[in-house]
């Protein structure tokens, strides 16, 4: 990534802030966008450190206009961007299909479906033009396998499958990849609530419910941010020039399709 310009959406804390940090050790300059901005400057001051570039620009996924001025801001401030990595989600409910709200479910995919998909209609055009450019969706294996009580958010990671690989198709003869990184249980804040809520809802214990989320695993481990962010760096790089339309597990094997 040696001199490339990538953009991390969702990339304060957690998994964004893991590929925003590998990118720069790769040597790509980093554009940082999300709704949280203290913890973005922080990553920024890290990535300068590095002696890379580092901007941070406020972006809710809720707002269109947001996210198209995030990809003009970023081939103002950089002249082009390189790499896309479309990160930002949330967990919504935790509750059972028929006491999930209309409301819950569609913030659940205005972020994680609706979201991904502006960030794609902004930057593509960019790369287009440029006629390279690579684009990696975070999506998760809850989109492929039952999540008890999880359903708003296992239908808006399946959402993605369908995006990044019409996307592709699309994109191919622009010379763009695009592609989706389908992390099983992260370790972190994020799974830990989680956790909690699965918990709650099936009325056990939080270290049954933990033990259930690795279960499964040939490895017998969760996923830490570092693996999400060393195959989204890869898959970024000419290194995968190759490699387009695909969803990339990394869950220590707990799914292989």
């Amino acid at each position: 990534m040696d001199g490339a310009v990538a953009v991390v959406v969702g990339s304060g804390t957690g998994i964004g802030r893991e590929i925003a940090l590998r990118m720069g050790a790769a040597g790509a300059d980093v554009v940082l966008a999300g709704r949280s901005v203290e913890p973005m400057e922080e990553v920024a001051g890290l990535l300068r450190d590095q002696g890379r570039r580092a901007l941070v620009v406020p972006t809710d996924l809720h707002d269109p206009d947001a996210v198209a001025g995030l990809a003009d801001r970023a081939v103002t401030e950089f002249g082009r961007v390189d790499a896309l990595v479309a990160n930002s989600g949330v967990a919504g409910p935790t509750a059972p299909l028929v006491d999930v709200g209309l409301d819950e479910w569609n913030d659940t995919f205005a972020v994680n479906a609706t979201g991904t998909f502006l960030c794609l209609k902004a930057f593509l055009p960019h790369m287009y033009a440029a006629g390279a450019g690579s684009v990696v969706v975070i999506g998760s294996i809850t989109g492929k396998r039952a999540l008890r009580d999880r359903t708003p958010y296992a239908a808006s990671k399946m959402a993605l499958v369908g995006l990044v690989r019409t996307a592709a198709v699309e994109a191919g003869s622009h010379g763009v990849r695009v592609n989706l990184v389908s992390p099983g249980g992260v370790e972190g804040p994020r799974l830990d609530r989680v956790i909690a809520g699965q918990a709650e809802s099936e009325e056990i214990s939080e270290d049954e419910a933990r033990r259930r989320f690795a279960e499964g695993s040939p490895l017998g481990r969760l996923v830490t941010a570092g693996d999400v962010a060393e195959t989204t760096v890869f898959l970024s790089s000419a290194r995968a020039a190759a490699i387009t339309g695909e969803d990339v597990n990394v869950a220590a094997g707990l799914v292989m399709y």
